[in-house]
């Protein structure tokens, strides 16, 4: 499959076009694995006719909604008859329980980008999301979680009487940037991280040494400013005379980073940048009195965007609010909305993504199609991604596709009926969200030994509460900060101390009392008590592929009976060796030594698996490192003192590849400062292969000089550099 796409441009910098041939993913999977959209009770669709369907035309108004983190099964696992799950395999082998999200989840999963998502697919398993960064703190299982229908009813009632869309993915398997450029682009401009930013933004606005990697045509991974220039739906529609607008948070929120048009430099320093994107509290204005253009795309801030800790309640009654709007205006009826998460979020989803190409498909995320004309109670099994979406304004408007990711997506008319009678508006309430989440999983904890965790209050009520006390049971115990009035819309947090009494699941609660009608408010709380204490590990850092590097923890039996360890085992590239016996006393201690040898680039999750008779058994321990796929001897060059405008002697460094299996891709060889170099590298270098560089000193001027050769490769963590010191003399 090639692309036929125009150039993607960062500002100063050139991008080759995206890669030509079907690629598989990072982990180098030798065939197509199976997933969903291959399965034999759900064969993947075939992208449409070219033909337009015949009453497409209705559809006069087209939104996307674009929110925050969330997979298919994480939101709709339960829905009766879509392809969802109620348990996850993990890296143990288990079959465990999803347990239930809290509204408020503690934290955000740190873990939920291009590695992150890699890792969880482990070549489609589908069973790593427990090694994700984040994914599992203290053996919480956050990761592994999933909403019901009583914590996102309204989303429930569309999906009930509209569409669910049960097989769409990501379009790249990684965080949010990238994947809101597809939802403009059809593309990222080859990016496929986050970028490295100091402002709330992740585009041209960003401050001036910002970059993003990306991962160009000849496989090499370089770091440009992430301020692109390539072709966008917005600039199709604009050429057509098709109204649109992009609704989002200005510059300043901190949700302004979800504005992909910012990263488009014809269109931030142009004339569309003022008239066609402005802030998202416009929509509802324009939805309710019926001036929305054709084509609306539609984000909002951290608040209600669902991306956690944001509760998903409070997300929910924003979108409600937004359609309500829509739904009493004179714009309904000839509307289509398209409403999705735009990254996995590190949550668990059990579909296998299917491979386009090197980029994605990413994992599988939730999407409603809400509209007169949608099939209602529909859940539609037909591939789509975020590029579905704009073929199906593509196919509206009679626009061109962008890139092979368009004109190859299927473009969700299945999930219409456009010569039914059109369906009534549904509205809704919003909802009273939770004062303080009615379950909260607080993870392991070693016997006598308090584990701390927090809970927040917020009071969602009309006016002030009277805090009248807050209790707990079980072994759980609490203090918190809440005043004894607490004001409307405020939040107090409760420190909750987990201190188990015994081994195996703990269940107890806090009860808050107040002067609320719905008084107390009740947290449903679980956690594990172990006697097992492991000392906490640290990130391995990276490593040159072929090195190695060790770690010490010290295993402690804390609990009143004999421990008896039938094995470790180990996850990924990692080993161990340990001087514990099968059995451990009450109170006494062994050792176990962990060795990360890298054998590929890129960040590397594992796991230390201790199994034992304690109730919590595998005990695990996560284990993160990074590799890199290439070396420089020596790492830095000295040159002496040489006198201005003369040319020194040349000095020299290999580079190395270091894989036993795979080539290295290599790309410019540069150098700052008064240095030149010249090399021998070829553009693939070998497996075990090596080349060298030559560098030489010109100085322009008295004094120290310092500079850099930099080397771009395929190396994931590309480029790199060697450091150069000279002094020029007169």
């Amino acid at each position: 499959m090639s692309l036929h796409v125009r150039a993607a441009t960062p500002v100063g910098r050139r991008i080759p076009e995206m890669a030509v041939a079907l690629i598989l993913s990072f982990c180098m999977v030798a065939a197509t694995p199976i997933s969903w959209a291959q399965s034999a009770s759900a064969p993947k669709a075939k992208a449409t006719s070219a033909a337009k369907p015949k009453d497409i035309t209705q559809i006069q108004h087209i939104i996307f909604i674009i929110k925050e983190n969330r997979t298919f099964d994480n939101y709709f696992g339960t829905y009766p008859g879509a392809n969802g799950t109620t348990t996850a395999t993990i890296s143990t082998g288990q079959t465990v329980p999803l347990i239930r999200t809290p509204d408020q989840t503690p934290r955000d999963i740190s873990g939920h980008g291009w590695f992150d998502a890699i890792a969880g697919y482990d070549n489609g398993a589908m069973d790593h999301f427990d090694l994700i960064p984040g994914a599992s703190l203290n053996g919480d299982m956050l990761g592994l979680s999933e909403l019901q229908q009583a914590d996102i009813p309204n989303y429930f009632a569309y999906a009930q009487n509209f569409v669910l869309a049960d097989n769409t993915y990501s379009s790249l398997k990684g965080a949010s940037w990238a994947n809101h450029l597809y939802i403009v682009g059809a593309q990222s401009g080859g990016a496929f991280t986050i970028p490295n930013t100091t402002v709330d933004s992740w585009g041209c606005d960003a401050n001036p040494t910002a970059s993003v990697q990306v991962w160009n045509d000849d496989d090499t991974v370089t770091d440009p400013f992430p301020c692109f220039d390539f072709q966008t739906i917005a600039d199709e529609l604009q050429a057509a005379g098709v109204s649109w607008k992009f609704y989002a948070p200005s510059d300043g929120d901190p949700a302004y980073v979800y504005s992909p048009l910012d990263a488009i430099d014809h269109i931030r320093f142009g004339p569309l940048w003022t008239t066609n994107v402005v802030n998202y509290s416009q929509f509802a204005t324009d939805a309710a009195s019926g001036n929305l253009p054709a084509v609306s795309w539609l984000v909002t801030a951290a608040t209600w965007n669902e991306h956690p800790p944001s509760g998903s309640c409070v997300g929910e009654n924003w979108t409600v609010s937004q359609l309500n709007d829509l739904m009493q205006g004179p714009d309904w009826a000839t509307s289509a909305v398209f409403l999705t998460w735009d990254d996995f979020g590190g949550f668990y989803d059990h579909v296998p993504p299917p491979i386009l190409d090197k980029f994605g498909l990413g994992p599988r995320v939730p999407l409603l199609i809400i509209s007169p004309y949608a099939q209602p109670g529909y859940i539609s099994h037909t591939q789509y991604e975020f590029s579905s979406v704009l073929k199906f304004i593509e196919e509206r408007f009679g626009l061109a596709p962008l890139t092979d990711r368009d004109a190859e997506a299927n473009d969700t008319t299945d999930s219409f009926n456009f010569s039914q009678p059109p369906l009534q508006p549904l509205i809704l309430t919003q909802r009273v969200c939770p004062f303080i989440n009615a379950v909260s999983d607080v993870g392991v904890g070693v016997l006598g030994k308090p584990t701390l965790t927090k809970l927040n209050f917020i009071n969602r009520s009309p006016g002030k509460l009277t805090m009248s006390g807050i209790t707990t049971t079980g072994d759980f115990s609490q203090t918190n900060n809440c005043p004894a009035t607490l004001a409307k819309g405020a939040t107090c947090a409760i420190t909750l101390t987990f201190t188990p009494t015994a081994t195996g699941t703990r269940t107890g609660t806090v009860s808050v009392a107040d002067s609320y009608t719905g008084s107390p408010q009740v947290t449903q709380l679980t956690g594990i008590g172990t006697s097992i204490f492991l000392t906490a590990p640290k990130i391995f850092g990276r490593l040159v592929i072929g090195t190695t590097a060790t770690q010490s923890y010290t295993l402690t039996n804390n609990g009143p009976n004999v421990l008896d360890i039938s094995k470790f085992a180990m996850v990924g590239n990692y080993s161990e060796t340990t001087n514990c016996k099968k059995t451990v006393q009450p109170k006494a201690s062994c050792q176990i030594k962990v060795v990360f040898a890298p054998t590929q680039s890129g960040n590397l999750y594992g796991a230390l698996d201790v199994y034992s008779n304690d109730a919590y058994s595998p005990y695990e321990v996560v284990l993160q490192g990074a590799g890199q796929q290439i070396s420089f001897t020596p790492t830095k060059l000295t040159f002496g003192s040489q006198a201005v405008g003369t040319t020194s002697a040349a000095q020299t460094f290999v580079v190395t590849n270091p894989s036993t299996t795979a080539a290295l891709a290599m790309g410019a060889i540069t150098t700052t400062g008064a240095y030149s170099a010249s090399n021998n590298c070829p553009t693939s270098l070998a497996a075990e292969g090596t080349c060298t560089v030559s560098v030489t000193f010109t100085p322009t001027a008295d004094g120290t000089s310092t500079g850099t050769v930099s080397v771009i490769s395929s190396d994931w963590n590309s480029p790199q550099t060697v450091s150069l010191t000279g002094t020029g003399i007169d």
